[in-house]
């Protein structure tokens, strides 16, 4: 095997910029973002308005122009076709910028993992998509994803051992030569290997000939056996297991538990993936076991099909349509439709999988149909219905409802609890509006705060003007209470004046029983000090060093008194912060 020439890789290296350009310029984003960042501590970070939209429409731009460069390949587009194809993406991933929250949310957040499901299946079919009209399968489709789903394989490999061998030689320069390196050194190298060097790499064997593609060739042997004798069992296993399943609950007469819904979908998914690995080869004399396991396979997921819609429309009809549920509804139409379809067509069209999956993706990732507006409208039902059934609502509104009916049943609590909480938590309370009188807003002074400070408060905000109290996990009403936190910039002692200092590196909350509990030692001008935890928490001690292994307690303090001090000083009002300063005047504490 002959090694590549530092030329032959510059000229390898050069043909893939010119091939993808687009592909690499959202790979260098990606990377000088984040390299960006690991320079910033975490309060610097969370003032970048502009690091969710541009990490996201550049992790988007990846597959996206990715699919379009290869489709421009591999029919011959026109210069001006090609270009205003990859005009259009990045007039989308405009768009997503624009349109894309500071700090994502459960809703975004999901809508992006749709599009790149979406955009990745596009990579998959979009070169082929002319196939959908073939009767008969051609080699070039799975030709190309198997060299594909190996080029990623590999580029991964790469990158991994890249970085361990890179990380491990400066971890030695560090401990020989005794040189500072950073510990952002290290996450710049993870960056730059995962993002630039890992898309290059991966790049670079992306097949440019189409037609050497549909030529035959010999199939990989491994790949054989590890579907055979590995992956083709385990569906084995968890039919019969789920099989057995279905057989305990026709004979109990039971409702099937929620959670089987993933292990369906989870053993559709490994069967369909198993038969596409070996569909080059089910033609042969000696591999008939491979059409007939692939037919009795779509007969065998029908019954189970039922069964996971039975389990859900359980849950929808108890508690309405979430996004999980969305999802697990439409796998399961679209797994139907897939079953029906290899059946009819014997196994022939296998890209049909991704180009269908990629379209199911897209379109519930927005839109009135998409997940989150059937989500949205769902849940608003439901609290719609459960006002109605328990005559919570006057004159149309919630306002004051837990008044109204004060002995509300527990369950009916819990669903309008969770109810609140799923507008809450997507910033999409104001869909609630209609059923208030008063106005659901977010104080100015909380719109630069971070997001979990604005879930807290649309929730409060809506069981403290509704009146109805708030459901946690242990089946129990929530309890009122008033959180407060205590900052400071600096790391250590900070001088408060007159002999008094603030610490911020301390952590109480570890229960200790049976001894005393070394918090911090700090030297200041006054001499050398140590801060101890008593037994439980309750005290803390501060010790003064008098010889070298001598301590003269100098001060206890009960911190349940220490903390209310600080809170009657601050203020009562929901979750403050309070920064410390050294000018500052706190509240003096005495023994």
């Amino acid at each position: 095997m002959k090694l590549p020439s530092l030329q032959q890789l510059a000229a390898e290296a050069a043909r893939v910029v010119r091939r993808f350009p687009f592909t690499l310029l959202c790979a260098v984003v990606l990377c000088g973002t984040g390299i960006y960042t690991n320079h910033l501590n975490y309060q610097q970070r969370q003032h970048l308005e502009w690091l969710f939209p541009l990490l996201s429409a550049a992790g988007l731009g990846l597959s996206g122009t990715l699919a379009v460069a290869l489709t421009a390949e591999r029919y011959y587009w026109r210069p001006a076709l090609r270009w205003g194809a990859l005009a259009a993406v990045l007039g989308l991933l405009a768009v997503w910028y624009a349109v894309a929250p500071t700090e994502p949310t459960s809703e975004w957040g999901a809508r992006l993992a749709l599009l790149l499901l979406g955009t990745h299946l596009t990579v998959a079919a979009g070169p082929y998509l002319s196939e959908l009209r073939r009767q008969a399968d051609t080699p070039g489709f799975w030709r190309y994803n198997e060299t594909l789903f190996l080029r990623i394989l590999t580029a991964g490999l790469y990158s991994g051992v890249l970085f361990a061998g890179c990380a491990l030689a400066l971890v030695a320069v560090e401990n020989l030569f005794f040189v500072d390196i950073k510990p952002r050194v290290y996450a710049d190298l993870f960056v730059v290997l995962g993002s630039v060097f890992n898309t290059w790499f991966f790049l670079a064997g992306v097949p440019h000939d189409f037609a050497a593609l549909e030529q035959e060739t010999s199939y990989p042997k491994g790949l054989k056996v590890f579907t055979q004798f590995v992956l083709l069992p385990l569906v084995v296993l968890y039919l019969g297991i789920l099989y057995a399943y279905l057989g305990r609950i026709l004979l109990l007469q039971a409702l099937p538990q929620g959670w089987v819904s993933m292990l369906v979908l989870a053993l559709a998914m490994a069967g369909i993936f198993a038969l596409l690995l070996i569909h080059p080869i089910r033609h042969a004399a000696e591999n008939t076991w491979i059409r007939t396991f692939g037919r009795w396979f779509y007969l065998a997921l029908f019954p189970l099909l039922g069964l996971l819609a039975v389990a859900i429309s359980t849950r929808i009809r108890a508690y309405g349509i979430t996004e999980e549920r969305y999802f697990v509804l439409v796998l399961a139409a679209w797994l139907f439709g897939i079953a029906l379809y290899f059946l009819a067509r014997r196994g022939q069209g296998i890209i049909w999988i991704p180009a269908s999956l990629a379209v199911v993706a897209l379109l519930a990732a927005g839109g009135p149909w998409g997940a989150f507006a059937v989500a949205q409208r769902s849940q608003l039902n439901q609290l719609r219905e459960i006002s109605m059934q328990y005559k919570l609502l006057k004159d149309g509104k919630l306002d004051g409802a837990g008044k109204r009916v004060p002995n509300l049943p527990k369950e009916a609590r819990k669903r309008i609890n969770s109810v609140f909480d799923f507008f809450a938590d997507r910033e999409d309370v104001e869909k609630l509006q209609p059923l208030f009188a008063t106005k659901l807003v977010l104080p100015g002074s909380l719109q630069n705060k971070p997001r979990w400070l604005h879930t807290y408060h649309r929730t409060k905000q809506l069981h403290t003007i509704s009146g109805l109290p708030e459901w946690n996990e242990y089946g129990a009403d929530a309890i009122d209470n008033t959180h407060f936190s205590f900052t400071t910039e600096h790391l250590d002692a900070q001088p408060l004046g007159q002999g008094r200092c603030w610490l911020r590196t301390l952590d109480l909350s570890t229960y200790q029983r049976l001894k005393d509990v070394n918090q911090a030692e700090f030297t200041l001008r006054e001499g050398t000090f140590q801060l101890v935890k008593t037994p439980q928490g309750q005290y803390l001690e501060l010790r003064k060093q008098t010889d070298l292994n001598s301590w003269k307690p100098v001060l206890k303090m009960n911190m349940a008194a220490f903390c209310d001090s600080l809170i009657e000083y601050s203020g009562d009002s929901d979750f403050t912060s309070v920064p410390l300063t050294s000018a500052a005047t706190y509240p003096a504490y005495s023994q």
